[in-house]
């Protein structure tokens, strides 16, 4: 395995850690019945929130930390989507995924880039000193 190639197990567990944060930080939101809108403010500014730390954290010892965060982000978009639309055959009357959902997926693509730009400073301020 070149220097150059994707840690693929790390860009699934990076997904699936920050999509497990985002899910923890939604559940108790979603508890106290604050409305669709506070839930969706909290989902949509979370899936940045949540990637950043965990493509800063993964990425720290991996060639082209950035390219691996925005593929973190990438999986759990598709992993969320994929299940929704397969949930959806089972309940076919559910509502569809709000629009804003969609943003927060790009969200995820760019908390996943800003952890892995983070991790490339942090490393080149090591190396200069």
């Amino acid at each position: 395995m070149g220097q150059s190639s994707l840690r693929w197990g790390r860009i699934v567990l990076g997904g699936f850690l920050a999509e497990l944060l985002l899910i923890i930080a939604v559940i108790p939101v979603y508890a106290t019945e604050a409305g669709q809108t506070v839930l969706n403010i909290v989902a949509v500014v979370g899936s940045f929130v949540a990637f950043v730390p965990v493509a800063w954290w993964l990425g720290r010892t991996i060639p082209r930390p950035v390219v691996h965060g925005v593929l973190m982000g990438a999986f759990a978009a598709a992993v969320y989507t994929l299940m929704f639309f397969v949930g959806r055959q089972f309940d076919p009357t559910a509502p569809p995924m709000p629009a804003i959902y969609y943003l927060g997926h790009l969200l995820k693509l760019a908390g996943g880039a800003t952890g892995g730009w983070l991790t490339t400073r942090a490393t080149a301020r090591a190396t200069a000193h």
